[in-house]
């Protein structure tokens, strides 16, 4: 496998340069046109570095084997939508400032229609070692457009000192709610605040159920008796009060804090959570008691939705062939191992959940492989953020009541219909 990665980075760093300038199109004002080397410092736009971890492991490895070609990280706001809103502004400039992009998995559709980023071409990236759910979030009818970062799945926790078997139906879950009534307990929360996090829930459930916001050749198949039950689920809950009524408020951290303090039995949030809840010390009642599993489904092992992040080289990037071959550093297992070492994120190389020291450091790995290999991505579609924002409002609408499941997804469809045609 090594020597079938190392091949796969040598053609990386020969082959995908083509992709970036023969492959990719046209490039506006003749950038790539302009870089008969390809080779110099570059920079790289992404989120805080909160930890400074990001640095100190891993950039400053790279700028030490190559003092020639180094990069600057440029951290953009904490926000994703502020984040996105300043990469928007830059492309739209035609600004050579970002040369490396780091892209949350949605918004690959849209940088690639509006010819932001560049293709790369097939076979440059051992996509045959990643998640297959990763890759497939880097790409735009049926092109690669980036190199998978950094994962995301969700996971299921649950009190494990008084649930004695992990439920992996609805049926289960909802059956093992009398056990938090007995404990004069809350039975299970997501994020249901009408934001980003909704859009995420609501997918999982109609996923979850067999059923699909987007058909694979882009249709908007959202309306169908699938959706219906996956968001009937949601419904119910807030109906029947297997979800607490303030849970519709709730975002990541209300649901954590919940959890944490031994007030809820199950939440669906993400990995970072499981670090948190098992410290003693800090705002954790349950650290030892702590049970992590898959998302359940309508029928066995849920759908959870796919988060993560991509980088990607700008269109404009005068420094291609040095990005190029930062992205092959990124994919690397000893990158990837700091990843989930050092910043919590989850690896895109299969191997590293099958890694025994890496198990037992992080006893959820196994769960958050088996949640990845059953992912499925958000809309990948150009106008992402309005579709979210139509998926959003219906689901809400029905989670509070004002709308049944049958009327919101009916709405929701013809909306994702105007979407697409207006895109």
């Amino acid at each position: 496998m090594r020597n079938a990665r190392a091949a796969a980075a040598a053609a990386f760093t020969c082959t995908a340069l083509l992709a970036a300038t023969a492959c990719a199109g046209s490039t506006p004002d003749g950038a790539a046109g302009k870089n008969t080397d390809g080779r110099g410092p570059f920079t790289l736009a992404m989120g805080k570095d909160t930890t400074g971890k990001l640095q100190s492991k891993i950039l400053d490895v790279w700028n030490k084997q190559h003092p020639d070609e180094k990069v600057t990280l440029i951290e953009l706001p904490e926000s994703a939508d502020e984040q996105r809103s300043t990469l928007v502004q830059n492309f739209q400039a035609r600004s050579d400032r970002f040369d490396a992009v780091a892209m949350d998995v949605v918004w690959t559709s849209e940088f690639a229609a509006r010819g932001w980023v560049r293709k790369l071409q097939a076979g440059s990236l051992p996509v045959a070692d990643m998640l297959p759910a990763a890759v497939q979030t880097a790409r735009y009818k049926g092109d690669l457009y980036g190199a998978p970062m950094a994962s995301a799945g969700a996971l299921l926790f649950y009190r494990k000192d008084l649930v004695g078997k992990a439920p992996t139906t609805w049926k289960d879950l909802v059956g093992d709610c009398g056990i938090a009534k007995k404990h004069h307990m809350d039975c299970y929360a997501g994020q249901f605040a009408q934001y980003e996090g909704l859009t995420v829930n609501a997918s999982e459930a109609i996923n979850s159920a067999g059923g699909s916001v987007y058909g694979p050749d882009g249709s908007v198949t959202v309306d169908s008796a699938q959706a219906k039950k996956g968001i009937d689920f949601l419904i119910n809950g807030f109906r029947q009060g297997y979800i607490p009524k303030k849970a519709i408020t709730y975002k990541e951290e209300d649901g954590r804090r919940s959890f944490q303090k031994g007030d809820l039995l199950f939440l669906r949030n993400w990995p970072y959570v499981y670090s948190l809840a098992n410290t003693k010390g800090s705002d954790t009642t349950i650290a030892g008691k702590v049970g992590v599993t898959s998302l359940p489904g309508a029928d066995g092992t849920g759908a959870s939705t796919l988060g993560g992040a991509n980088l990607a080289l700008s269109t404009y990037s005068k420094h291609p062939k040095s990005v190029l071959d930062f992205m092959a550093f990124m994919e690397s297992p000893e990158v990837q191992r700091v990843e989930v070492e050092d910043l919590s994120n989850a690896p895109v190389l299969t191997e590293l959940y099958t890694d025994r020291k890496l198990s037992q450091s992080f006893p959820y790995l196994p769960a958050l492989r088996q949640s990845l290999l059953n992912a499925r991505p958000r809309p990948q579609v150009p106008a992402y953020n309005d579709a979210s924002l139509h998926i959003q409002r219906e689901i809400y609408e029905a989670l509070q009541g004002r709308k049944s499941s049958a009327e919101a997804l009916h709405d929701l469809a013809k909306e994702l219909k105007q979407v697409g045609s207006d895109s």
